[in-house]
Order: structure tokens, then C-alpha cells, then sequence
């Protein structure tokens, strides 16, 4: 079995989409991350400005580049219209009727949670890609990643949401008398990670690449930033390794068949349209009704909903394929 889960001493590295490719938009997206901790830490950019570049120009494009492989896509339409047309009735539906039983604050907090949560995901993800591609797949080795990755994204916010600073989200729920327990627990996590990786660093470097550049960032945001500024900065380094992955995944898949699997300009441009659309007019409604608040959540929510559907590689050989996984 060890012969088949771990890669052979010497291998040289093996990359989701290229060397180039990943070290720049996968791995390398976490300096877009730091640049904004930058810009609104030390130079104090107003987070007004940072939010509307960020909202418009990568995370409205980043729901598009998923609509580009669903409901932009024939045969997923024709394959998946329960999936698709029932998940846009039950998300663009979910929020105004929390508005209307009294709930935008749940609903609000709802959409935070979930949107970490499909940010921590996407960086299991790539994590679970690089393991598969340089043959790290060792059932202990598995188990460890996911718990380590787990535990260092979780604990920044949640060490300053609910432990010191509730009231940034509007909430009274803490527990401050389990901060001890808490660092014990990621003392422990990090002591036994670090431990089994001894003599490891050579079998998967993209890997230990991927985990060094998003973690410190995690930490660092949660750190010095109030919810309003961690939001784009943790998120835009998500926005880029997707973009990075669906324009892989959709040029193996649909190749020139499709002007926007064919020209980067033209899937750019398509993206950015699309997200002001729907981002600019949403804002602006959002602030006169809570009814289109709820309403344009459903954007977000369809999204979160949809990724954890659709890159289930085990299940989709065509997604393997197109993904280069063999």
C-alpha cells in the first residue's frame, strides 16, 4: 500500500494546473491577500474603496466563473436541472422569507459563516489536489492535513469573534473562559503535524507551499481586522484560485468549442459585466430593502451551495479528466 499512497523519494513536484500557473494564482494569490492587509493596516486605505474593488472585480467574477460550468453549460443543464433550477428557487427564496420572519441578522451572520466556511473548503481542496498529484495519500498523513487545516483556519475568527470581540458581529455569545483550551488544542495540532512531517518537506512541496502561504495570512487578518476588512482580504486570495482553476478546468473541458474557453480576454471581460450587474445595483437596493438584501444573498448562497457540488472528483470522470487528474 505505501508503495501506492506516498510518491517515490526524488519525484519532482507535481502542479494542479503548472509551476508557473500555481506558484502565481494558486499559492502565489495569497500576496493579493497581504497586500490588502497592507493597504488597510499600515497605509489605512479607506475599507470602502478595498470592499468595491475586491466585491466587483473578483468576488462577483468568481460566482460567474461558477455559472460559467452550470447554468452557462448545456450539458450540465441538461444533466442537472433539479440541481441548478431547484437551487436557485430555494436560495433566492431563503433570504426574503428570513427577512420577512424577522431574521436579516441570522440571515446576514448565515451568509458570513457559510462564506468561510466555502473559503476554508476551496483551500482543502487544492490542498486534497496537491496530495493526489504528488501521491501523499497515506491514511495518517490525510487525516493530519485535514485536522491541521482545519483547526488553524478555524480558530483565528473564531478566537476573535467569539472570544474577545463579539460585539463586531452584533452578538452577545462568547466564551472567554475557554481561550486556554482552545491554544492548548492548537498547540497540540500544530506540535503532532510538525512532528510527522520531519524528513517529509521533499514528497509534497506544493503542499507544505499551499499551507505556509495561507495560514500566516489567516492569522494575521483575524489579527488586526474587524470582520468588514478580514471579508475581502481572506476572500480575494480564494477569488484568484478559482478563477486559476475553473479557466483550467473549463479550457480541458470545453476547449475551443466555447469563446470563453478560448480567449482569456473574453471570459474577463463576460465576468466583470456580469459581476457589476448584479453586484453595483444590489449594494444599492440592499440599502433601501431589506427584502432585496435577502434576495441578493441568494447569489451567494446559490454559489456556496453549487461549488460543494460540483468538484466532486470522485464522482465526475469528465471532471477528472478535465482536472488532469488520470
Amino acid at each position: 500500500m505505501a508503495a501506492v499512497a506516498t510518491a517515490p523519494a526524488g519525484t519532482s513536484p507535481r502542479w494542479i494546473v503548472s509551476r508557473s500557473v500555481d506558484l502565481s494564482l494558486i499559492i502565489g494569490s495569497v500576496v493579493a491577500g497581504y497586500i490588502y492587509l497592507g493597504l488597510y493596516t499600515a497605509l489605512h486605505v479607506k475599507i470602502t474603496l478595498l470592499w468595491w474593488f475586491w466585491s466587483v472585480g473578483f468576488d462577483g467574477t468568481h460566482i460567474f466563473a461558477t455559472a460559467s460550468r452550470t447554468y452557462f453549460d448545456k450539458e450540465a443543464r441538461a444533466r442537472d436541472p433539479k440541481l441548478l433550477y431547484g437551487s436557485l428557487l430555494v436560495f433566492f427564496s431563503l433570504g426574503p422569507l428570513m427577512v420577512l420572519a424577522g431574521q436579516k441578522g441570522l440571515l446576514a451572520l448565515l451568509v458570513g459563516v457559510w462564506a468561510y466556511y466555502h473559503v476554508i473548503r476551496q483551500h482543502y481542496g487544492f490542498l486534497v489536489l496537491y496530495k493526489v498529484k504528488n501521491r501523499d495519500l497515506l491514511p495518517l498523513d490525510n487525516t493530519l492535513d485535514r485536522v491541521f487545516l482545519g483547526v488553524m483556519m478555524v480558530f483565528p475568527p473564531f478566537h476573535r469573534f467569539f472570544i474577545h470581540h463579539p460585539e463586531e458581529l452584533g452578538i452577545k455569545l462568547a466564551f472567554p473562559q475557554y481561550e486556554p483550551v482552545l491554544w492548548a488544542i492548537v498547540s497540540i495540532t500544530a506540535a503532532v503535524w510538525l512532528a510527522r512531517q520531519v524528513g517529509r518537506f521533499r514528497n509534497d512541496v506544493p503542499k507544505y507551499l499551499l499551507l505556509a502561504a495561507i495560514i500566516p495570512l489567516h492569522w494575521l487578518t483575524f489579527a488586526y481586522m474587524s470582520w468588514q476588512a478580514a471579508v475581502p482580504t481572506v476572500t480575494i486570495v480564494h477569488n484568484l484560485q478559482y478563477h486559476a482553476l475553473v479557466w483550467f478546468h473549463n479550457r480541458n473541458r470545453y476547449g475551443a468549442g466555447r469563446v470563453l474557453s478560448r480567449s482569456l480576454v473574453a471570459y474577463v471581460a463576460t465576468a466583470l459585466v456580469f459581476s457589476a450587474l448584479y453586484r453595483i445595483p444590489g449594494f444599492q437596493l440592499g440599502q433601501v430593502s431589506d427584502l432585496a438584501f435577502g434576495f441578493f444573498c441568494g447569489f451567494g448562497l446559490t454559489h456556496y451551495y453549487l461549488d460543494s457540488r460540483i468538484w466532486r472528483v470522485r464522482h465526475d470522470p469528465g471532471l477528472r479528466q478535465a482536472l488532469q487528474l488520470g
